[in-house]
């Protein structure tokens, strides 16, 4: 099976958009970081231009990838302006590592 990660980049306050539909599209887990650049939107106050972003990741099926990057790529109309970024990334390799209970 093939696996990619679904990238986006998104004005920190879009997430109230974002997370009903990433649920229910049935995501089996998701990471969302706080992360700083520009884009379409550069900040005039800040001395680089950075505004504050979310990274959202979410690792899936190929399959599974391009109808999660559809449906965010869907939402843009209700976006802050200046949208954001959806990207899908191969991933060469997924291993779910996790610690296992004996009894």
């Amino acid at each position: 099976m093939k696996f990619c990660k679904v990238v986006a980049i998104m004005n920190i306050t879009d997430y109230n958009v974002l997370h009903i539909p990433i649920q229910q599209l049935g995501v089996p887990g998701v990471t969302v970081s706080m992360v700083k650049g520009f884009g379409d939107y550069i900040n005039g106050f800040n001395p680089f231009g950075f505004s504050d972003n979310m990274k959202v990741e979410i690792y899936t099926t190929a399959k599974q990838a391009e109808i999660i990057a559809a449906e965010l790529s869907a939402l843009a109309d209700q976006l802050t302006e200046g949208g954001g970024v959806v990207a899908i990334e191969p991933v060469h390799q997924l291993m779910n590592v996790r610690k296992i209970h004996s009894s």
